[in-house]
Order: structure tokens, then sequence, then C-alpha cells
């Protein structure tokens, strides 16, 4: 049966042996000092303004983990929606002067989470909040961001970003932004973070025991996450290599060798998972031993469960930032969920303490350390 939570770096070390140091804290204050981050509580800084975290009701069980891991109760929000379906939001505690990060992730059914962040960030700076970040692990309408050589269509991601700033957005958090160059649709006056979520995912495969690993792109565009990914492998005992799907048309052909090989397709998101059992069923029929999956955003729509389950695909690997679909569940056994939720929490630390973003970004991406 599937964990009654999500599999945290620890889960992944603890099976294979290995010790992790988590920040947890149970200090729930203010702000952050030196002596806190590294104990990873928050506790009151000279001149520094106090920190409050909001979550939306898409994002309800990762922010539980963000808040357990920050040492930070949760500022209460009440989010009721009338019987035609608008959503009223109502802030339960005084916001005034302070730092508020808003979590909500706008996975399905994405217009209606959309909406309830733009409210939440809405009443934070009706209330008087000092600055207001949003955490958004799966940004909405990022696969509409260019115009693809179409005509009178909008940039969607383009478009929520000018939503975004118009309702005063100060920051932006993001995990595996589809496309990098929505980072640019915001204004310099609105700095966006964005986060991997794949290396997190490192000391999970590293219990798998893999044979002649292999990082696969299921199309070209991934390339780039792949090979990030398999950097991140790089202290196994068999250096792994790249492979590459390529599809012309509706012919997909196989650009490395898997022969023998365990197989990890790489993605940022699986929707119908069509692009991922495509990929698994030729490495498999190409000789790959084992095929396994990893995907940062879990959509799973329609008939994605089924078209799993009848794959060759061995097991999927999916991170937190959306909730796990029931029908899913009800249709596989195959899929897995790891938590980027000490990611997350490491990032607000870091942006709410003025230090650097990009020392998440070392060998050990997840903030977990591997012993």
């Amino acid at each position: 049966r599937k964990p009654s939570r999500p599999l945290t770096v620890e889960d992944a070390s603890r099976e294979r042996g290995w010790t992790t140091s988590p920040r947890r804290g149970r200090v729930a204050s203010a702000t952050m000092s030196g002596e806190a981050a590294r104990n990873g509580t928050v506790s009151a800084r000279p001149g520094a303004r106090p920190l409050k975290l909001i979550s939306g009701s898409s994002s309800d069980g990762l922010a539980d983990e963000i808040s357990a891991r920050l040492g930070l109760a949760l500022s209460p929000a009440q989010v009721r929606r009338f019987a035609d379906g608008e959503v009223n939001i109502q802030l339960s505690e005084s916001v005034r002067g302070c730092d508020v990060y808003i979590l909500q992730s706008c996975g399905p059914p994405v217009n209606d989470n959309l909406v309830e962040l733009l409210l939440l960030v809405a009443a934070a700076k009706r209330s008087s909040a000092a600055s207001v970040a949003v955490v958004v692990p799966y940004y909405p309408y990022a696969r509409q961001s260019h115009q693809r050589n179409k005509l009178r269509v909008p940039i969607a991601g383009a478009d929520v970003a000018r939503m975004m700033e118009a309702m005063g957005v100060d920051r932006v958090l993001s995990v595996d932004l589809h496309c990098p160059q929505i980072q640019g649709f915001f204004g310099p006056r609105t700095p966006v973070d964005n986060l991997y979520a794949a290396p997190s995912s490192v000391g999970y495969f590293h219990a798998k025991d893999l044979i002649r690993p292999a990082v696969v792109s299921p199309d070209a565009a991934g390339v780039a996450r792949a090979k990030l990914f398999m950097e991140g492998l790089q202290f196994s005992a068999d250096v792994p290599h790249l492979a590459v799907c390529s599809k012309v048309g509706d012919n997909v052909t196989l650009v490395g060798d898997v022969d023998g090989c365990d197989v990890i397709i790489v993605d940022d998101l699986i929707d119908t998972a069509r692009t991922l059992t495509t990929a698994a069923n030729m490495c498999k029929d190409h000789g790959a031993r084992r095929v396994f999956g990893f995907s940062t955003h879990a959509l799973f729509s329609g008939t994605a469960g089924e078209l799993i389950e009848a794959s060759s695909v061995d097991e999927i690997i999916v991170s937190n930032t959306i909730k796990l679909p029931q029908k899913l569940l009800e249709s596989t056994r195959k899929v897995r969920q790891l938590s980027v939720g000490k990611l997350i929490a490491e990032a607000i630390r870091a942006i709410h303490t003025g230090t650097s973003v990009s020392e998440l970004f070392s060998t050990n991406f997840s903030g977990a350390t591997i012993q």
C-alpha cells in the first residue's frame, strides 16, 4: 500500500542506511536570527520584520510541513466559497508591518486556485503587510508562455505574472518552472526564485542500487533538465549517461544506449502520461533493465493512471507540489511521492534572513546532509 504521507529525503536515506541532519524547529516566533537559522527555528532579531506564513486551500499538507521545519505557526486564514463558486477570504490575525509568505499551488482546479491566491495577496496588502511573497510550487499557465507561431493567442504565463504584480506581489518563489523565461515576465521589482526539485530525489534513487544508470529525457526540450538530474547521480558507482527520445511527427526515436541499464525518465510535469509511458515502453523495447520516472508536478489527468499501470514503467516518483488525485491512487500503485517541503522551507529561510538561495543548488540541492 502507499505511504500515508509523502516520502522525504530522510525517509529515502534511512532505507539506504544513511543518516541525515534535518532542520526541524518547534519554537513559533516572528523573525530569524543567524543562530536560529542554524538550529532550524525562528526567533526574534533586532530590526527585522515579523514573518507570517499563510496557506491557501490547495497546499495545506505541504504548508504544515514547511511550518514545522521553520518552527513557525501558520497564520490562520478563513477560505470559504459561496454556493455560486465565489471565494471568500478573511485573514484571522493582524499582518500589519509583517513580511507575509502565501503558499498556494495552482494545480487543478487551476482557475479557482489562482483566484484564491490573488485574493489572499489582496487581503494581505489591504491589511498593511510590509511585503507579500507568494510561494507557488506549481505556476499556472506555464505551458502557454510563448505563441508557438500561432496568431491571435495570449501569452498566458506572462498574463498571470501581470495579475500577480497588479495585486502587489513583491516576490515569487516557484518549483521547476516549465519555461525559464517566466522569470522575465516579472519586472525587476518582483524577483523570482526558481527551485529545482529533481535533486531532492537523488537519495531515493541511490537507495535503488542502480546498475548502469541512464537518465532519459522524453523530448528534446527537456535535455537541460535531464542533464541537471544526471549531475546529482555523479557520485554513483556507475557513471550515469544521457539518452533522449526524439519525436518527429508521429515517429519517436531513442537517441542513446539503454541496453542493460536502469533508466530514469526525467520530466517537469506529467499530465496525461502519454509522453512518459511512450518513452518507458521504448526504453524497455531497447533492452532497459528497469524503468523509473521522475516528475516534479503530478497532474495525472484523465486516464493517466490506467496508462501508467499498463506501461513498462516500474515506478514513478513525483513531488508533492500538487496533491495526487484520488482517481490515480485507485488505478495504479506505481506512483510514490517525495516531499519538497524541506527545499521550500530552506528557500524561505534564506530569503527572509538575506542569505544566498543559490546555496540550495549545491550537490545536495534538497538541504539534507547525506553521510
